[in-house]
């Protein structure tokens, strides 16, 4: 019996892997380094981690030291550390898109602090656009040859060797816009891009595919989902709801393990937030307990995207 267990238990695994299911790394976006030090992050076994830092944070004391507190807990727990730049977070900047000159120095800073960082994201959520009343989002809409010359800029300062996602994009409920940016994007790029930062929720959230089929379709490389899971609340879009983003969560993995150009997901992200706050996707309350979205995760668990 104990011959036969090794056999047995090795068929059950490969009859729990859905037909077409291909490899992919699973990560985590999270802003806090208390992320990697919560007992309760170990046990979802996960290899990567991303940060959104402000493309000037070297030059912030406050953004610098968040930064590197950051990087120092992801890297005490092995993760392979993605950093994804965006607008600054000083007074004054948060609306300004630097000159290429301004972000090829700011880069070049980052790259000499941080040297093991070998994943850079030029910019977050490049069409995510900023408002006249509220400036969460980017300056950099419609800006798609700027977003070309930061893409090469990154190239130059971190070298071959480094993994550059080209161009990172925000879905929304009519894709057709993503899908603009993607395209004028390619026009300019040089040389070819090979990879794409794709951030899936109207797709996993309302159990649908193809929003991430067309903007498949767009993109000819290689696509890391950056930013994806299970909404528990966002305004009054998404009342909230623990079991429906744990059901999203399942979305997130049928997505992914159905598609071979998926290459890694990050999901967003661990810490829930404050009863108020107009948008929470978190594993966790904010009083540390596990939310039925945290053993999806775990389990890797795929389940049912309706169209």
């Amino acid at each position: 019996m104990r011959r036969l267990f090794v056999p047995i238990a090795l068929l059950i695994a490969l009859l729990a892997v859905p037909a077409g299911a291909h490899a992919y790394t699973i990560g985590v976006s999270d802003q806090q380094a208390s992320t990697f030090t919560n007992p309760l992050f170990q046990p979802l076994n996960l290899k990567a981690a991303r940060y959104i830092a402000p493309y000037d944070a070297m030059s912030s004391p406050v953004d610098r030291q968040r930064l590197t507190e950051w990087i120092q807990a992801a890297t005490f727990q092995h993760q392979r550390i993605l950093v994804s730049f965006e607008h600054s977070r000083r007074a004054g900047k948060v609306r300004k898109v630097p000159t290429v000159k301004a972000y090829t120095a700011e880069l070049r800073k980052f790259k000499k602090a941080f040297p093991a960082v070998r994943e850079i994201s030029p910019w977050n959520e490049v069409n995510r656009c900023q408002t006249s009343s509220d400036p969460a989002g980017q300056p950099t809409c419609g800006k798609e040859k700027l977003l070309a010359q930061y893409y090469s800029a990154a190239r130059t300062v971190f070298g071959p060797k480094a993994t550059i996602v080209a161009l990172d994009v925000l879905d929304a409920q009519n894709v057709s816009n993503t899908i603009k940016v993607i395209k004028t994007f390619l026009k300019y790029a040089k040389p070819r891009p090979k990879i794409l930062g794709f951030h899936n929720y109207s797709d996993t959230n309302r159990f649908s595919t193809s929003r991430t089929r067309r903007v498949l379709a767009a993109w000819p490389g290689d696509v890391w989902l950056t930013e994806t899971g299970g909404i528990v609340k966002l305004g009054a879009s998404f009342p909230y709801s623990e079991s429906r983003a744990a059901k999203a969560l399942g979305c997130m993995f049928t997505l992914a393990k159905q598609n071979k150009r998926i290459k890694r997901l990050y999901v967003y992200q661990f810490n829930g937030a404050p009863t108020g706050d107009r948008f929470d996707a978190g594993l966790v309350s904010v009083n540390n307990q596990k939310r039925p979205g945290y053993a999806i995760v775990q389990q890797r668990k795929a389940g049912a995207c309706h169209a």
